[in-house]
């Protein structure tokens, strides 16, 4: 009997997609020690990886400064990876603001029918041959002990998808309003706002629990406007955080008891309709229907993120995760081939 409900999941999914020709790859993990100095943590990772110079132009008059734009540690950890590659220091800074505006992605948070929280994920990029080969996960540790993982890409120091061990996972999907250089400028103009990444890094570092997680992403003012998915290690925990720049934030959470399991952000407001030519979320809604609660499984959440064009060409990598249980995590590079 169990065979045969796989095999109808199976099916079911092949039903609503098409399929891409795609062979995953697991990404190299490193660890990087909080307990190192934030200048030379990073640079064992550096010199084993290549941090894309030709990603972005280079930018001095920030470096320059950089302690009056960028807090601790993240300044250091930047200045040290800069050292450690042999790059100008404005390259680095810039890749790290870049890729906090520039992400188009699909988040997944849900509840199984055991009350298990998961969450799923594609991050897409239009640098995606470079960043293919510069996906990595890292475990963040103290005294020996991992304080949380990430998935990120060499010489990027925020973190645009984490997981807490036994608190929860985030991820950050980018809302498109208004053009990246208006968010750069409000990053090194007002001091109130913070880079999404360093907040999500902030978040998972500092915030315990769900809760306190979801608490930090709303009431920080952000450089640019976001979505902030959020799924905890309890029954019921799971949150899309719309974020304006410095607005209040909108709060969407999953009801399983009404039956909403699980809730799609791609980069869309959820009040709203997708763009007929960027639709990923009603073919990720239709992927998520087919497999339904009782068969919710890692293999099974990589087939929902499979489906096209939730996985695309520009899709870099896919990542299950379930807090309550931190050694699910599994992380995979996409290798779809461009048209």
């Amino acid at each position: 009997m169990a065979v045969i409900k796989q095999l109808v999941v199976w099916l079911s999914l092949v039903c609503v997609c098409k399929s891409y020709i795609d062979v995953p790859t697991i990404p190299p993990s490193f660890t990087v020690s909080l307990d190192d100095a934030p200048n030379v943590r990073w640079a064992a990772i550096v010199k084993k990886t290549k941090v894309p110079e030709e990603l972005v132009p280079l930018a001095e008059l920030v470096a320059e400064k950089l302690d009056d734009f960028l807090e601790q540690p993240y300044a250091d950890e930047m200045r040290g990876i800069a050292t450690a590659a042999g790059m100008p220091l404005g390259d680095v800074v810039l890749t790290n603001l870049v890729y906090d505006i520039s992400a188009f992605c699909t988040s997944i948070t849900m509840q199984d029918s055991k009350g298990q929280i998961w969450h799923a994920r594609n991050l897409d990029y239009s640098f995606t041959d470079i960043l293919r080969n510069i996906t990595m996960k890292v475990d963040f540790t103290r005294q020996n002990k991992i304080a949380y993982s990430v998935v990120t890409y060499a010489g990027y120091v925020g973190v645009l998808t984490g997981q807490k061990p036994y608190g929860f996972a985030i991820t950050m999907d980018e809302r498109d309003q208004g053009a990246w250089y208006e968010n750069l400028i409000i990053a090194l103009t007002d001091r109130r706002a913070k880079p999404a990444g360093f907040l999500m890094r902030d978040t998972v570092a500092n915030a315990s629990n769900f809760d306190e997680a979801v608490a930090m992403i709303s009431d920080t003012d952000t450089m640019a406007d976001g979505y902030f998915i959020i799924s905890g290690a309890k029954p019921g925990e799971g949150a899309v955080v719309t974020r304006n720049r410095l607005g209040p934030p909108d709060v969407w959470k999953i009801d399983p008891e009404h039956g909403r399991w699980y809730e799609v952000e791609t980069n869309y407001d959820h009040w709203t309709t997708p763009r007929p030519d960027d639709d990923r979320r009603d073919p990720a809604i239709k992927a998520m229907n087919a497999m339904g609660r009782q068969n919710v499984t890692v293999n099974n959440l990589f087939d929902v993120l499979s489906t096209p064009p939730v996985l695309n060409p520009t899709t870099t990598y896919s990542v299950v995760m379930s807090p309550a249980q931190p050694d699910i995590m599994k992380v995979m590079v996409r290798h779809v081939p461009k048209p």
